[in-house]
């Protein structure tokens, strides 16, 4: 399955005590719908989880345009990377899809933990272990599966994490998700993404509205 959403939460595997030491350091901050949490070429300087909402992550290709990466729930966390790399700015935004709630670990309390405490990095090696083979699924999907199915995969994985059961079995997805979105995350045209989602929705499988999306019938949508 293309897997724009994961449930991954790092922090939650750590022994209670050291889960209690490093939330203990963390503050909370309300993000707007549509904010930018962090931009690219910010300075690295803390680690951060979401306790309620969604964010996603974006890119930028060489030609200027945006690339749709990855989308955060509540327990993912995010910024780890270019903080244990030293990098001296982000590669990539952070934009809310919806207001949330993110608790934020200052770079410098987060490497006093992970020094103080061997299951920080075990922690984080999992995650980042977990992120590589993600990372290689989706090359193969792309390389193997037809558009179509890509882009039914993808809002599977999206309303398996973040729907709501609606009538008749299906599911209901509040996430203003949008053609440009999706056709950002597989590299292809919008129009090419607008004429499959087409081919969904004439086909009873899909409905999409202004604030999101609905699975009519997920276990048909899952043969595509």
């Amino acid at each position: 399955m293309t897997g724009i959403v994961h449930d991954e939460n790092w922090i939650a595997e750590l022994p209670v005590d050291v889960r209690a030491a490093l939330l203990e350091r963390t503050t909370a901050h309300a993000v707007d719908r549509g904010e930018t949490l962090k931009a690219a070429g910010d300075r690295p300087d803390a680690i951060y989880q979401i306790e309620d909402g969604y964010l996603k992550l974006m890119g930028l290709y060489p030609d200027g345009r945006n690339m749709l990466i990855e989308i955060y729930g509540a327990g993912n966390s995010f910024g780890e990377t270019a903080v244990i790399v030293h990098r001296d700015g982000h590669f990539h935004s952070t934009v809310a899809l919806t207001p949330t709630i993110v608790r934020r670990l200052p770079r410098d309390d987060f490497w006093e933990l992970y020094r103080t405490y061997s299951s920080i990095p075990e922690a984080l090696s999992r995650k980042f272990a977990h992120k590589i083979t993600r990372m290689f699924n989706s090359r193969e999907i792309r390389a193997t599966l037809r558009l179509r199915s890509q882009i039914a995969s993808l809002l599977l994985n999206v309303a398996g994490h973040c729907g709501t059961a609606g009538s008749h079995g299906s599911l209901c997805v509040a996430l203003p998700i949008t053609h440009n979105d999706i056709a950002e995350h597989l590299d292809v045209t919008r129009q090419a993404v607008q004429r499959e989602v087409g081919a969904l929705r004439e086909a009873g499988l899909v409905l999409q509205a202004k604030g999101g999306w609905t699975i009519l019938r997920p276990g048909d949508l899952a043969r595509i």
